[in-house]
């Protein structure tokens, strides 16, 4: 729905309460209910083992994202690692999530070779994510 005034956006910050908004509704679930904008999402989130939940305000970060779409599509496994120039600086739970990413074409990184880990995901970036990931689930 844009962040208002019929605005997109796409170079903001997207906050882990929109990500979790983002999948729950992808997923159907009813996300009009709860004790604010993203309260039943969270919920969804938590209990599908997706996200634990906490710092709604944060930016999600790259490896958050890709690991979110990883857990919903069942943590598979995978055989090829990626490889970043900075693939060291991938969190532990993270790994298998961006090996799985990469492999699915759902992240390609950055011109410079680099994935940044770390680095905040921005609209734009999780609305091309996603549509490969919506694409290659159907």
């Amino acid at each position: 729905g844009g962040v208002g005034n019929g605005r997109f956006a796409p170079n903001d910050n997207m906050t882990r309460a929109m990500m979790w908004t983002v999948l729950a509704r992808y997923m159907g679930v009813n996300t009009n209910t709860g004790s604010n904008w993203y309260g039943a999402a969270r919920t969804w989130a938590m209990e599908k083992g997706i996200s634990d939940g906490t710092m709604a305000d944060g930016n999600v970060t790259r490896e958050q994202f890709v690991t979110m779409l990883w857990r919903l599509s069942g943590e598979p496994t995978v055989d090829n690692g990626a490889s970043f120039t900075d693939s060291g600086k991938v969190s532990g739970y993270a790994k298998t999530a961006v090996d799985w990413a990469v492999a699915q074409g759902i992240v390609n990184g950055y011109s410079d070779g680099t994935f940044k880990p770390q680095g905040s995901a921005t609209r734009a970036e999780v609305a091309k994510m996603l549509t490969v990931f919506c694409q290659s689930a159907s």
